[in-house]
């Protein structure tokens, strides 16, 4: 059993600030790949896999023997605490970005900044009801077939086509077994989610949302009318996966952000 995350790191001095970058439900680092690239000269990257996906599986489990939101949120900290990273610039993408709200919340003290592509801030009616139904479902059928269906309802379109393709190639490695354990936190993201809606990120904080994002961009608008502190950068023609959509925007963006606040 595995205590620590598998992760990638790129270092390239002591003296530089750290980027860690965490993924979505059904991803794993190659989320970013098309950002090591263009950050690594600025930053040391850290890029963890989380609990259940990429390498990291058969993780040490927890004595109640299910996940918490708490537990991977831990799990990212463990790591950055055996690597002596004792604060980092973050980049998340879609519930990466909902993670980062239970991380921060936490411990707001190890954020310099965050920067999100395809922020989950809220769980709306619908999506909502369709992570019930598969959590249903999840113990019966495919989950790989359910997350085909998740990537068509957040990335339907033509132009969405290599980051909902991207996802289900990693995803279709998720183990059953996995795919379960995330899952049955559903309940619980909601309601930590409904609970930190209304209070602004502890840090400087980025939205880079798509305009075709549909199924959450309305609610990042939202936060950012009750939050104004919020900075948000919308990208036109762009779904969900900013940072692979149009990933050159999102980079540029990105990385002008955490250099004026590092």
């Amino acid at each position: 059993m595995k205590s620590l995350l598998s992760y990638k790191n790129y270092v390239i001095s002591s003296e530089k600030p750290w980027v860690v970058f965490i993924h979505g439900i059904g991803g794993d680092i190659r989320t970013f790949s098309l950002q090591i690239k263009a950050f690594k000269p600025f930053f040391n990257l850290l890029l963890p896999n989380l609990r259940g996906h990429g390498a990291s599986t058969n993780m040490v489990k927890p004595e109640s023997g299910k996940y918490s939101f708490r537990l991977i949120a831990e799990d990212v900290f463990a790591l950055m605490e055996s690597l002596n990273i004792e604060r980092a610039h973050f980049i998340g993408c879609s519930f990466g970005a909902t993670l980062i709200r239970e991380m921060q919340d936490m411990y707001p003290a190890k954020f310099i900044s965050v920067v999100v592509s395809g922020c989950v801030l809220r769980l709306n009616g619908f999506f909502f009801s369709a992570l019930k139904l598969a959590k249903f479902l999840g113990p019966y059928v495919n989950n790989y077939f359910l997350f085909k269906i998740m990537a068509y309802i957040i990335m339907p379109k033509k132009n969405h086509a290599k980051s909902r393709e991207l996802f289900l190639k990693i995803s279709r490695n998720i183990p059953p077994c996995e795919f379960i354990s995330w899952i049955v936190l559903i309940d619980e993201i909601k309601y930590k989610l409904d609970e930190l809606f209304n209070k602004p990120f502890t840090s400087p904080v980025l939205l880079i949302n798509g305009s075709e994002d549909y199924t959450f961009i309305q609610d990042c608008i939202l936060f950012c009318k009750i939050n104004p502190t919020t900075q948000m950068d919308i990208i036109p023609n762009c779904g969900h996966l900013t940072n692979i959509d149009r990933y050159c925007e999102f980079n540029e963006k990105a990385l002008n952000f955490l250099i004026d606040n590092s």
